[in-house]
């Protein structure tokens, strides 16, 4: 039974428009607070803990999150690295996003990147970069989920194509672009979907998102579903490595096999530096 003053429909409807309006009033001031948003890091980067003796961190950058983590595990348990270094730091981020102020401060001890690129953003790059380790006889492909590709303007009409948002990356963009219009494709036309690093390119592809996109033979380990490919690109220079000259010459030989042990399967490696014919393997 109502309270006596709720008796009346009038009054009852009364007290629930002003318990209503002030519910209003409180969500109106809240949206009006200004919260406080959470510092995100960068999550294009992978650490690992040498267990060693050494200090500081040994920072790596690449193009790609492809063999980041194994490149990375396989440093962290090199004993020369633990000797000089406490952790092993990999990040990947497109070529165009490296400035010139990280190479002439040095802010990273290993670059994966291409000798135009690097000469281009800083043309006197050689005095704090060298190379270590040279790669080429790379294969590019084109694959497919759904059947057999086919090197046809036909055959790629209304696929839809996923690139890397990179205009540098010769596997992710340059190359996919290039096949393109050699087969007579419009661009324009053609519907290409950009993604900001590989990782996300390929689990849209796993998705069934994406009809095509191009990568090494690494492809069909990492995603471990049905693939088909074509040859897209034979003998492609993948890129180069740069060392900081500012080092111990110790680490050489344990970069490259870290380097070695994560890609023998689809790059071929050229040793350049001093010293390079006494490293195991």
């Amino acid at each position: 039974m109502l309270p006596l003053f709720l008796t009346s429909h009038k009054a009852y409807f009364g007290m629930l428009a002003v318990f209503l309006a002030a519910v209003l009033a409180m969500c109106l001031w809240l949206s009006k607070q200004q919260a406080t948003l959470p510092l995100l890091g960068d999550y294009h980067i992978y650490h690992c803990e040498t267990g060693g003796s050494g200090q500081g961190s040994f920072n790596l950058l690449t193009v790609s999150s492809i063999f980041a983590r194994e490149i990375a595990d396989n440093l962290c348990r090199a004993p020369a690295m633990a000797e000089q270094y406490k952790t092993i730091s990999i990040s990947w981020k497109p070529r165009q996003q490296l400035t010139a102020e990280e190479v002439l401060n040095e802010d990273y001890d290993l670059i994966w990147n291409r000798e135009h690129s690097l000469h281009g953003l800083v043309p006197e790059y050689s005095r704090y970069y060298e190379p270590l380790l040279r790669y080429d006889q790379y294969k590019v492909f084109w694959f497919s989920r759904n059947g057999q590709p086919q090197l046809t303007r036909e055959y790629f009409r209304g696929k839809k194509i996923g690139l890397l948002n990179d205009r540098l990356s010769h596997t992710f963009h340059l190359l996919p672009l290039a096949s393109l219009k050699q087969l007579g494709v419009d661009i324009s036309r053609q519907p290409l979907v950009y993604f900001d690093d590989a990782n996300s390119l390929y689990r849209a592809f796993a998705r069934g998102d994406l009809d095509l996109v191009s990568g090494g033979l690494f492809l069909e380990q990492d995603l471990d579903i049905p693939l088909q490919r074509i040859l897209m690109a034979d003998n492609v220079v993948a890129a180069t490595l740069f060392v900081r000259k500012a080092r111990a010459a110790e680490i050489d030989c344990a970069i490259a096999q870290a380097f070695d042990d994560a890609t023998t399967d689809y790059f071929s490696a050229h040793r350049d530096f001093p010293g390079a014919a006494h490293c195991r393997g």
